[in-house]
């Protein structure tokens, strides 16, 4: 028997062979195979493993999208796809809390949680739309809303199958009783300290009232300020987006508005008087700047898009990039500068605030079409030099502690091997 068809022949037993399929497009034999619980992801990543094989989560996908090299050589993959895993385990609407399989994307669980007054909280549908589990592993910090923090700080427990087979549960229990956090560990680790299978999340109850605005303010560091104060004032609203000149032009129509000047535009929500509130504070925060309010209707337009799938022009952004509050400013501004320099057009929207910072959308072009490669990089350069980090950067002190961690759970490193490496 070759190792190939050994391969095949212990997938089959772990989860049927009408759920094992060849992937012929791979230089030794790889196969995506689909369990249908828990426990069959635990016996494929055993038995692969035990065969030496790499592991590769692939959320409901049908094909990987993308493969990191190997750094212990080309060696046979196995995928796990988690589209059968879409089931609801359990809702305590009092304890408002929801345990869910790692396949259901984020869409399909806000839809079962919307006719009972609840969701998921105050996140664009395009953070929801993948698999849970390729919500929570995946690396991305705009998964996040001012008012409802980082949806990975909505995890209260985590099951995940590790390198050898075992099944780990994080608790669900106060804070206080748990010790060190471990479903940390996993959230946002790709699948390489563990398969995510399941999780428990905290949701909230739908707002009562959802209200929006849109405002003029002179200048972009006038528009930072302003949110910055909001946010340090403890308003919470539920969406922010400061757009300049010229990104405001794209986005409404041909919107005029006077040189260096920006449009924000502000959501909140909950009960009624409370959204009234946070309105009222961010008003106050524009007028304190020399701003002022303006046609609601681009606020309109802005949640539209963002919530009801009107569609955004195009083209999609160049370059995104997250900055901490102090170096909202100065990254924009260096951008601004390095732009004219290299004879490029420049236009941004800064949006996704949480306590962090935000995430800066940056579009460069040339004659009306996107600048060439060389353009993006030196901009590119320019933005980490003033202080941005490149979306899905990690720390390099962390490269340490990851390879220990790594080390130890999984030696022969079949778990998402090259990733986060």
């Amino acid at each position: 028997m070759t190792a190939g068809t050994q391969l095949r022949a212990e997938l089959e037993v772990a989860v049927g062979a009408s759920y094992v399929e060849a992937l012929p497009e791979f230089e030794l034999p790889s196969y995506r195979v689909v369990p249908g619980s828990a426990a069959e992801v635990a016996e494929v990543i055993r038995r692969a493993g035990s065969l030496g094989a790499a592991i590769h989560p692939v959320g409901t996908g049908g094909r990987p999208s993308r493969i990191d090299k190997d750094p212990k050589g080309e060696r046979s993959r196995v995928f796990i796809s988690t589209s059968r895993l879409d089931q609801v385990l359990q809702l305590d609407e009092q304890s408002l809390l929801v345990h869910a399989q790692a396949g259901i994307t984020g869409l399909e669980l806000e839809r079962i949680l919307s006719p009972r007054g609840l969701s998921i909280g105050d996140y664009p549908p395009v953070v929801l739309s993948p698999s849970l589990g390729g919500i929570l592993a995946v690396r991305t910090p705009g998964k996040s809303s001012a008012r409802h923090g980082f949806i990975e700080d909505a995890v209260v427990g985590v099951s995940a199958v590790l390198a050898d087979g075992r099944t780990v549960h994080t608790r669900v229990a106060p804070r206080r009783a748990t010790g060190p956090d471990l479903s940390r560990v996993l959230c946002g680790s790709e699948g390489t300290i563990g398969f995510i299978t399941s999780a428990v999340l905290r949701i909230h109850f739908k707002p009562e009232a959802r209200l929006v605005a849109a405002y003029l303010l002179p200048s972009f560091d006038a528009a930072v300020s302003t949110v910055l104060f909001s946010l340090r004032e403890e308003a919470a609203p539920s969406g922010l987006r400061i757009y300049d000149a010229a990104e405001a032009a794209r986005h409404f129509n041909g919107l005029k508005l006077h040189p260096g000047s920006v449009l924000l535009c502000a959501a909140t929500a909950g009960p009624t008087d409370l959204a009234a509130c946070d309105r009222d504070l961010i008003t106050s925060a524009v007028n304190a700047e020399g701003g002022s309010q303006t046609d609601r209707a681009l606020a309109d337009l802005w949640w539209r898009r963002l919530h009801a799938g009107e569609p955004t022009p195009g083209p999609a952004p160049t370059l995104q990039v997250m900055a901490t509050p102090s170096k909202l400013r100065p990254v924009y501004a260096a951008v601004t500068a390095e732009a004219a320099r290299l004879g490029a057009t420049m236009r941004a929207h800064v949006s996704r605030f949480d306590p962090d910072g935000a995430v800066m959308f940056f579009t460069f072009e040339r004659d009306g079409e996107v600048a060439d490669d060389t353009t993006c990089a030196a901009l590119e350069k320019t933005a980490e030099a003033a202080g941005a980090w490149l979306l899905g950067a990690r720390a390099h002190k962390l490269a340490t502690y990851l390879r220990a961690l790594r080390e130890t759970l999984d030696p022969q490193r079949i778990m998402n091997p090259g990733t986060l490496a």
